[in-house]
């Protein structure tokens, strides 16, 4: 699995099954839905995975998983609490979710918790798949990484926790998938949890909804493994990260609803990324804090620390530009580089967020505040937001900005705007 990479927050390389991205919106206030999905799957009797031969005894549970959703695909596997390990030998692909399949745990917090933990032998590409596959819902497990390297020095890419992809060439794309009400603990791939339309594919949650809801992300002293302290910002290191196609207008990801999530990200570069591809996507209601602020400091240097990114990947390439973003009422504390950063993303709403501490001065190359534009467009409202206590309150390069009310005060030496 090669590894993604970006330069100036670019992902050039091939990734997994390669991308592309959709079509237009013609209505800026198109939201996604943010109510639980009901899936098919929820109909069904309870499968409980004991009867598989899933065992929180310490033992290597990869194989009884994978017996477990083949025996139980289409139902309710019921994953009872304790600590189920997973022990990769070096590097390893995953599990696959089939359709309409659901796995339930009793919770990812307390000493009730179902944990699923990747022992330090190796590592996967993704511990869970959802590919080519809807309706499916993963909820109420605490999942926890390994220590074991990402291969990210090799320009591999692994070390994600749930990856949901559309591979090319499939009949139909992937629908109605929801995340919910689940912990992640110091996963170490380029990102976590990651929705990916390859190009060429049907894409993801073109008639539905795809949720990211109400799950916490930790990240700490014990994440090891990756490359997001490497200085470079081809390295990329996020909790959550969507991506379309770069290469053509088929593989679109849209209708994401990624709401009311925990994010401690001290030690990874990126919160949320919104890559090309991508359209009708809601940001609304997340905490996020301490963004990089963990890893080393390079005075004079582009640290690429956002903590939400919304980026147009594909550059002079045929795929779409981010679309109809709407980032809501999230509370973003000490982002390092930006609190929202936006290059090229098309028809934002960027409004009544809180957000504080932003300190990176570095904006020669690259604007830099607590909402950061660079050269974004359609129509842009950054209104309604709180920004306190940020070296740069709104900076903006060459975009089509309109500044309704928003409450900007900033420390001895800092800027309120600056548009150029």
């Amino acid at each position: 699995m090669k590894k993604r990479s970006i330069m100036c927050c670019r992902r050039d390389a091939p990734r997994l099954g390669r991308r592309s991205g959709g079509g237009w919106l013609a209505s800026l206030l198109f939201s996604v839905t943010v109510t639980p999905v009901a899936h098919r799957a929820m109909a069904q009797d309870r499968c409980e995975a004991a009867e598989h031969g899933m065992r929180p005894d310490g033992s290597d549970n990869t194989a009884a998983l994978s017996r477990t959703l083949a025996d139980c695909a289409g139902r309710v596997i019921h994953m009872p609490s304790g600590t189920y390990v997973f022990a990769p030998n070096g590097f390893a692909v995953g599990i696959s979710v089939p359709a309409g399949t659901s796995l339930l745990g009793d919770g990812a917090e307390g000493s009730q918790a179902t944990v699923f933990r990747i022992g330090p032998s190796g590592t996967y590409q993704s511990l869970l798949w959802v590919r080519n596959a809807s309706n499916v819902s993963i909820r109420g497990i605490d999942f926890e990484g390994t220590p074991y390297e990402s291969g990210c020095t090799r320009h591999l890419d692994y070390g994600h926790a749930i990856y949901i992809l559309s591979d090319a060439g499939q009949a139909r794309g992937v629908e109605n998938v929801d995340i919910s009400d689940n912990r992640f603990r110091d996963f170490n791939g380029q990102s976590w949890v990651t929705i990916d339309a390859a190009d060429a594919s049907p894409g993801i949650g073109l008639n539905s909804s795809i949720t990211v809801r109400n799950n916490a992300f930790d990240s700490d002293a014990s994440l090891s493994g990756s490359c997001a302290a490497s200085g470079s910002m081809a390295d990329t290191a996020a909790m959550i990260a969507l991506h379309g196609s770069d290469l053509s207008g088929q593989g679109m990801v849209k209708n994401v609803a990624i709401t009311s999530n925990l994010l401690n990200a001290g030690y990874v570069k990126e919160g949320i990324e919104i890559w090309s591809g991508t359209m009708n996507i809601d940001i609304a209601g997340n905490s996020i804090s301490d963004t990089g602020l963990r890893l080393p400091w390079r005075p004079g240097a582009e640290l690429g620390r956002y903590a939400i990114l919304i980026y147009n990947s594909a550059h002079g390439r045929p795929g779409l530009h981010p679309d109809s973003i709407q980032v809501t009422e999230n509370t973003i504390t000490n982002p390092v580089s930006c609190g929202v950063y936006v290059a090229v993303g098309r028809n934002l709403e960027i409004t009544a967020n809180r957000i504080s501490g932003q300190r990176d001065r570095f904006d020669g190359t690259l604007p830099k505040g607590a909402i950061a534009l660079n050269h974004a467009e359609g129509v842009v409202n950054v209104r309604d937001n709180e920004l306190v206590d940020n070296y740069i309150g709104v900076s903006s390069v060459a975009s089509p900005l309109d500044i309704g009310t928003n409450r900007i005060d900033v420390p001895p030496g800092g800027v309120a705007t600056k548009i150029r």
